[in-house]
């Protein structure tokens, strides 16, 4: 019997229609209507009518999988993945149903069930193009990504010409790490239409990862060229120039993205980073309070908590803040937080994990490296590292050996990070980070271990009731100056971290001010920390010593322009200013060379930098204000019996700038014998450190034992010696 024909599909749908009116109980016209409705887009009015059909005779199984495409282009990818189960349950061994399903359940993000629904598709047509590329599209966004990019690499072998399978293939072999082979398929890509945008964009996001940062701005710039309303390529060049240190190139970029898209998340991180790192600190606050506006999540909570903690004097409003971040992040946690079935044996050995994403080349491991040397040996704990970073290099190397038990959790979801950990047993889990960036504090509000703690990684508080503990020690935050700014017990140590001296670095040389004639004072502190009142106070100190010069140390991409600026507003002559570029480590350390003594910005003082000079046989003039950032500062001037560097207030900053000028043979003194008064303080004795983790860490292990609530903790020097029996003795009193 031949088929009806039409002239137009507006009188196949009117026919249709006339048939539903004329039999309106009849299931076959119903479902004919939804058909011609779907078959002409009208998606929206077809599935109501499908429906109807259905409920008229449920006999219709093959309607199902009908008007599953139809929901599926509504956007309805639920409603989809339950229409396309019942057609299945009628035909379990249809390819392109179980297909439909997989895409429908990675839409709505399902995405266990849809890696198994397309790999029965898969299964049941191995040669099936669109089978196998939903399949990679599923494990591609389930995060596996070399199995994702296997898959599409099937594809790509099937139907070599398949521009979309080469570019999806590339995308997850550069997530994969597979850069070279990320390369390649987007050269094929390109080769098959060499003005693709998609592949010119996301080739330039590998050769940045690359770092082949020309190339990268190339392929980016064409993409920009090709398609100048997309607010994502403008934003992506910008973070190209910002990571080639041309930060004043890269501002338009970020603006002309915001004003094509002034809701674009990405763009509204990237331009709140480069304000930051400008020491824009208010247009930051500005940017990042939008985008907890319009996209609230941790990760730009703790952004707007890094960077207010670089900006207030309040210590009220640093409190309330960071206590806000638990009371939205980790409230909704609580009720389900899990039991720990951990055994509670105080004799036994402890497992402890760290997690970080800067075990690398960074500053965090100059702390850590010294105190992981050490506790490998420990006969107490057993230790675990759960890295959050894809980065890695010879320093993570280094401390593989040191760490056997490491996991990688980039990129794994806070629920499989969780299980991770809990099937490791892990007793007491360390986070490294606090607010800094790639940290995991949402993983810590899920509480996935009886006790947790924050040490090192960042001045401040989590704000998380889960995070049991903060550990410190008694010159960085003093006895009840700052524990109202937390929301964890605070442990005080002998000391927090040592401080790891690179292995090569040059000799201290004689006090510059002798040979000039005049005392200049330094700054080697990235610019974001160095805000316009620092400006104004490190004025008045070169305006209270007229002959004075200072240098600004580590300055990159024209950083320092804004600097200044603002010491021309203070009326400080720009001869006075000396600018030193970012450079090596080594030659970092021989720019202190031309410097008498450091400056410490404020309120965020920081320790790296200060240890670095102090290694230099420099001291730091700080400031110490009433929030804990500021306080960093005074830990390392401390327990090298440099207090008296130590100013309360700006009068007695400007007056020890004064003292220090007519006292040059005093700091020669010490200059010359800044090393071994390093070498011989707690500071240059990594054991100190991990003897003193190592005796905190059994402690919280005994409170928790004994079922006692975390409270204030306190290791000293003298109860090192006595091992276990101490640490029993506080337990228990």
């Amino acid at each position: 019997m031949n088929k009806p024909t039409f002239s137009s599909p507006a009188q196949e749908i009117e026919q249709r229609r006339r048939a539903v009116r004329a039999s309106p109980r009849n299931a076959q016209a119903h479902a004919l209507l939804g058909m011609a409705l779907q078959k002409h887009g009208h998606y929206a009015e077809a599935v109501p009518i499908q429906k109807r059909a259905l409920t008229l005779d449920p006999k219709l199984f093959a309607l199902h999988g009908v008007m599953a495409a139809a929901q599926f282009e509504l956007g309805d990818f639920q409603g989809a993945a339950d229409s396309y189960r019942r057609a299945l349950a009628k035909q379990p061994n249809d390819a392109a149903l179980q297909r439909g399903l997989s895409e429908a359940l990675r839409l709505s993000g399902q995405l266990v069930s849809a890696v198994d629904s397309a790999q029965r598709a898969v299964d049941l047509a191995p040669q099936d193009v669109e089978s196998l590329l939903a399949l990679a599209q599923a494990r591609h966004v389930a995060f596996d990504f070399a199995a994702a990019a296997d898959g599409f690499r099937q594809v790509t072998e099937l139907a070599p010409d398949h521009l979309g399978a080469w570019i999806d293939r590339g995308q997850a072999e550069h997530r994969a790490r597979r850069f070279d082979d990320a390369l390649r398929s987007f050269a094929r890509a390109l080769e098959l239409d060499p003005d693709n945008v998609q592949a010119l964009s996301r080739q330039g996001l590998c050769l940045r990862d690359l770092r082949r940062n020309e190339a990268a701005e190339a392929s980016l710039r064409r993409a920009v060229e090709l398609d100048p309303g997309n607010a994502a390529h403008w934003c992506e060049v910008g973070v190209t120039l910002q990571q080639m240190s041309r930060a004043s190139d890269a501002r338009p970029f970020f603006e002309r993205s915001l004003e094509l898209d002034p809701d674009r998340i990405a763009t509204l991180f990237s331009l709140t980073h480069h304000y930051f790192e400008a020491g824009r600190w208010e247009d930051a606050l500005r940017l990042v309070r939008r985008t907890m506006t319009l996209s609230p999540s941790a990760t730009a909570h703790s952004t707007l908590l890094f960077i207010l903690s670089h900006a207030t004097l309040d210590g009220e409003e640093l409190r309330r803040e960071h206590f806000s971040f638990g009371e939205m992040w980790e409230t909704p946690l609580r009720a389900g937080w899990k039991p720990h079935p951990n055994e509670r044996n105080p004799a036994r050995k402890v497992r402890v994990g760290f997690v970080s994403a800067d075990l690398r080349h960074h500053a965090v491991t100059r702390f850590v490296e010294p105190i992981f040397g050490m506790l490998r040996h420990s006969d107490q704990l057993e230790f675990y590292v759960y890295s959050n970073s894809k980065e890695e290099d010879a320093v993570t190397e280094r401390l593989r050996t040191y760490m056997p038990n490491w996991r990688s959790i980039a990129g794994e979801s806070d629920e499989r990070a969780e299980a991770m950990i809990r099937a490791d047993a892990i007793d007491i889990l360390v986070d490294l980070s606090g607010h800094s960036a790639s940290n995991r504090l949402s993983l810590f509000a899920c509480k996935p271990a009886p006790i947790q703690c924050s040490w090192i990684g960042y001045a401040g508080s989590t704000g998380l009731q889960a995070m049991d503990y903060y550990i410190s020690d008694q010159f960085h935050l003093p006895e009840g100056r700052y524990d109202d700014q937390f929301t964890e017990q605070i442990v005080r140590l002998p000391l927090s971290a040592p401080f790891l001296p690179p292995n090569a670095a040059p000799d201290v040389n004689p006090l510059p001010a002798i040979a000039n004639g005049y005392i200049t004072f330094g700054s080697f502190h990235r610019a974001s920390k160095i805000s316009r009142p620092t400006v104004a106070l490190w004025a008045s100190l070169l305006r209270g010593v007229p002959d004075s010069k200072l240098l600004l140390g580590g300055q990159s991409g024209g950083s320092e322009t804004g600097l200044l600026a603002w010491f021309a507003e203070e009326g400080i002559a720009r001869e006075r200013i000396l600018v030193r570029p970012r450079v090596p480590t080594y030659e970092y350390m021989a720019q202190h060379h031309e410097v008498d003594v450091c400056l410490s910005p404020f309120p965020y003082s920081g320790s790296t930098t200060i240890c670095y000079a102090l290694w230099m046989g420099i001291p730091t003039l700080v400031t110490v204000g009433p929030t804990n950032p500021s306080h960093s500062a005074v830990c390392y001037l401390a327990h090298l019996g440099l207090s008296s560097f130590l100013a309360n207030d700006d009068t007695s900053f400007v007056a020890l700038g004064n003292f220090l000028r007519d006292n040059s043979g005093t700091l020669s003194a010490l200059r010359g014998s800044m090393r071994e008064r390093f070498t011989n303080s707690v500071v240059g004795y990594p054991g100190v450190a991990a003897a003193g983790i190592e005796s905190a860490l059994r402690r919280m292990w005994l409170r928790w034992c004994d079922g006692e609530a975390p409270s204030p903790l306190r290791v000293r020097l003298s109860d090192l010696g006595n091992g276990e029996q101490a640490a029993t003795e506080e337990a228990s009193a």
